[in-house]
């Protein structure tokens, strides 16, 4: 695989030379990619993640450092040569009336076409080609404002393929798309890199999307960048180290992004069977889970968890007291009522006992 992006002490923001102000926003950022790989570009909002995206595509210039694209220096390209090597799709939304989705795709041809930018029959195939390859080629004659977000991405990503360029740059391309065409959006830009070869770099606020997506992490976290695959040390390190203090917190086991435990309260579960579903209950609800300890503390509350199918069966116990649950909405309820010490988990008191004392 060849190295196609390759950045050398790279360091991207504005300048004014007006008054010659250096405005930086990152630390040196060296990072590579090579051809057939997806690559997510992670980080918060303000980080600078499209700064670093457009100084990619050659859209604005960088403050310092290299930037190389299959193995060349970005400033010895020039406009249309660029074009030729480099695809860049933004999270603006595209409103010009009466613009049809096939002459949206037919753009990414004008870096090959004469100054009167007429496409030929070559052109015209390629552009049915792209269209079809993201599943779009019956829209080809609708007009853009009539299409949904998830079909409008899909044009923009046609457009690209029309362009035919060996590294493609996307800002934020799920921003808009529910669950569903998210996780559909990826697995077509991931069977794009794969079948294409292609380099195609994608930044997103959904880390634990692109960690089970992706093939490698560019995480943007403090004016750095972190370079490497989701399971590697140092991204993992990172990770958890970005969330601390936060009410959220990182798995590195599975790659989930689940609410912090805000109590220190801890239940046992027992259990033969996956336990990710009850972990994550707890945790919803702020407890820490013990899961099938090997010496029992007497002082915590027990929860033996088995589903089946479309069934679910959690028993609960706690001194004398148990309860027995056949959905989680119904053990959250009972869970959120019964009042747990934060030292010892013993409960005090549940919502019908204090209403039937008070009665």
């Amino acid at each position: 695989m060849r190295k196609t992006i390759d950045t050398t002490n790279l360091m991207i923001g504005y300048r004014r030379r007006s008054s010659g102000y250096n405005g930086s926003i990152s630390r040196p950022i060296n990072v590579s990619t090579a051809s057939g790989e997806l690559v997510a570009l992670a980080g918060p909002n303000g980080v600078g993640k499209s700064t670093l995206l457009r100084t990619l595509a050659g859209l604005q210039k960088q403050v310092d450092g290299r930037v190389y694209l299959c193995g060349k220096s970005i400033g010895d390209y020039t406009r249309r040569e660029l074009a030729r090597v480099v695809s860049f799709v933004s999270t603006e939304i595209v409103h010009i009336p009466f613009l049809r989705v096939f002459d949206m795709a037919a753009m990414g041809r004008y870096p090959y076409t004469s100054q009167t930018g007429r496409l030929n029959i070559e052109d015209k195939f390629r552009i049915m080609d792209a269209l079809e390859q993201v599943g779009i080629h019956h829209m080809a004659w609708r007009t853009v404002d009539t299409l949904s977000d998830g079909e409008r991405q899909r044009a923009m990503i046609a457009r690209t393929l029309v362009q035919d360029t060996p590294v493609v740059l996307f800002d934020e391309p799920t921003a808009y798309l529910d669950l569903v065409n998210k996780y559909e959006m990826l697995a077509l830009l991931k069977r794009l890199a794969y079948r294409q070869n292609k380099t195609i770099v994608y930044s997103t606020h959904d880390l634990s999307l692109a960690v089970h997506t992706t093939d490698k992490l560019w995480l943007m976290i403090n004016a750095c960048v972190y370079e490497g695959a989701p399971e590697d040390y140092q991204i993992q390190t990172t990770i958890r180290q970005a969330f601390e203090g936060t009410n959220i917190e990182y798995n590195r086991s599975t790659g989930d992004i689940l609410p912090r435990a805000t109590m220190s309260n801890e239940i046992e579960v027992y259990t033969r069977q996956d336990a990710r579903l009850i972990r994550s209950a707890l945790a919803r609800l702020g407890y820490h889970c013990v899961l099938n300890p090997g010496k029992s503390h007497g002082n915590l509350p027990k929860i033996k968890y088995a589903a089946k199918k479309n069934e679910v069966q959690i028993e609960y116990s706690f001194g004398k007291q148990q309860e027995v649950f056949t959905s989680f909405y119904d053990f959250g309820q009972f869970i959120k009522t019964a009042r747990l010490t934060p030292v010892q988990g013993e409960v005090l008191e549940t919502a019908t006992t204090a209403t039937a004392n008070g009665a």
